[in-house]
């Protein structure tokens, strides 16, 4: 399974160039022979669910089982050498058409604009969905499990599958996967003779690491994924996290979210795991590390990280201070960023998506006036935006502090008073921070609806 995941991506969209087809088709075809029809199709449902999350189980399906048909026919002996070249062809052509059955997605009629075919593949494999989260999968009672489950095993793992792999899109395949098994593998021993309470409380309890492992790695690799700053506000999240100054913090980040950018997409998770055992003996090498820190890296590799994340960050002042033209420098970014870690790190409860955002915005502001003829007049002139900016991130530690310290009507009182004297803007404004409050202050925020609020606000 583990060398199919890792060629997966490249056969379901067919991007493999000529040279390399050849290739490709023998190791699709010795792996369809090794799995049987019906695990090779709930590899690509799994796939095709993370790419097109807006699309139908039954959109998802039909266009997986064209690319299972594919590999059946062109895997057979017999089959001309030019077989699988010319059912990619047919397969694209057939997505490009006005009633086609497979997902739809609003850049396809850009690609099949592409009069070379090659491009089109090429263009038609890059396409990946990014629009707002979905909510989170709710889970039936245990007995309405076992009850679909028993009636059509086969079907149920196909629409679980789908629906964690579109609420987990940017996540390897291979860790929906093995969600995906460890969830049928629980139905197949706690529903039969009759539904086991007891059994399904103890096999939640052993794959409870698991699925705490599969919400962290989702949460980081979307954040990565979505904000466009992500590697400045991680850094200054990991600075406030660890107590450690920029020094540290800066290639610690840098290297784990290189990490992050080259493994997330990747089918096969053992690249991403890799990635976090590094970061985990980065964080854990630390020469005083707490003694809550200390916990955590008594812990096993992968439980390191989600351990560390729920650790309670430091309350730290640095000094505040404007922009300067010392900021630019015309081969190093480093001014810049540490500017921004200054920032950042003086914060222990906004969330990654509001606090990146908010950095970015300063960033924009700071790459900007480096780059203008008089540095300093464009300084001056940007200062008033970088400290209503800077104000934002402060009231957003204030709201999230509230949000966290009161019950919900005492935090919408709260909020409400608030915003009295701000006329026919408090209504909207009032919404909008209880928003900030109830959505985006926990550390697994949306990263797409907390950056679009965080934009609003600060407009």
């Amino acid at each position: 399974m583990k060398l199919l995941c890792s060629i997966l991506i490249s056969i379901s969209v067919v991007w493999a160039d000529e040279s390399g087809l050849r290739y490709e088709k023998e190791k699709v075809c010795e792996q369809l022979h090794a799995m049987g029809l019906q695990k090779f199709k709930g590899l690509f449902v799994a796939v095709y669910s993370q790419k097109f999350p807006n699309s139908t189980l039954e959109e998802v399906t039909c266009v997986a089982e064209e690319m299972v048909k594919l590999g059946e026919r062109c895997c057979a002996e017999g089959a001309t050498q030019d077989c699988y070249d010319k059912g990619a062809t047919e397969i694209t052509a057939k997505s490009c058409q006005a009633d086609s059955p497979f997902p739809k997605h609003p850049g396809i009629s850009k690609c099949c604009a592409e009069a070379d075919v090659h491009q089109r593949k090429v263009c038609l494999a890059s396409l990946h969905y990014s629009a707002e989260e979905l909510p989170s999968l709710l889970e039936p009672t245990n007995e309405e499990m076992c009850q679909d489950f028993t009636k059509d095993p086969i079907g149920y793992s196909s629409r679980y599958m789908y629906e964690l792999a579109r609420r987990h899109r940017s996540v390897p395949t291979g860790l929906v996967l093995n969600a995906t098994f460890i969830q049928t593998r629980m139905l197949q021993k706690c529903c039969t003779p009759t539904v086991s309470q007891a059994c399904f409380l103890d096999e939640r309890f052993q794959e409870a690491n698991f699925n705490i492992l599969l919400r962290f790695t989702s949460n980081m690799c979307h954040n990565n994924v979505i904000l466009k700053s992500y590697r400045d506000g991680l850094t200054a999240y990991v600075g406030s996290l660890l107590n450690i100054p920029f020094e540290k913090a800066q290639p610690m980040v840098k290297d784990f979210q290189a990490g992050l950018s080259k493994c997330c997409l990747q089918p096969n998770p053992d690249c991403l795991m890799q990635e976090f055992t590094h970061f985990q003996k980065a964080i854990c090498d630390d020469a005083s590390p707490s003694e809550e820190l200390k916990k955590c890296c008594a812990m096993g590799s992968v439980d390191t990280l989600p351990c560390v994340e729920s650790l309670k960050r430091t309350t730290r002042d640095p000094p505040a201070s404007p922009p300067t033209p010392a900021l630019c420098q015309k081969d190093s970014q480093e001014p810049i960023e540490r500017f921004l870690f200054q920032t950042g790190a003086r914060l222990v409860y906004s969330s990654l998506p509001v606090m990146t955002t908010a950095l970015g915005k300063i960033k924009d502001i700071v790459e900007k006036c480096c780059s203008d003829s008089d540095v300093p007049a464009c300084m001056a002139q940007e200062d008033g935006d970088v400290v209503k900016i800077t104000g934002f991130l402060f009231k957003s530690e204030e709201i999230c502090s509230k949000y966290m310290s009161l019950d919900f009507p005492a935090f919408k009182a709260m909020v409400k008073q608030e915003v009295a004297g701000e006329g026919g803007q408090a209504a909207v404004r009032e919404e909008m921070l209880v928003e900030l409050g109830s959505v985006c202050c926990s550390k697994h925020s949306p990263a797409l609806r907390c950056q679009s609020l965080t934009e609003k606000l600060l407009s």
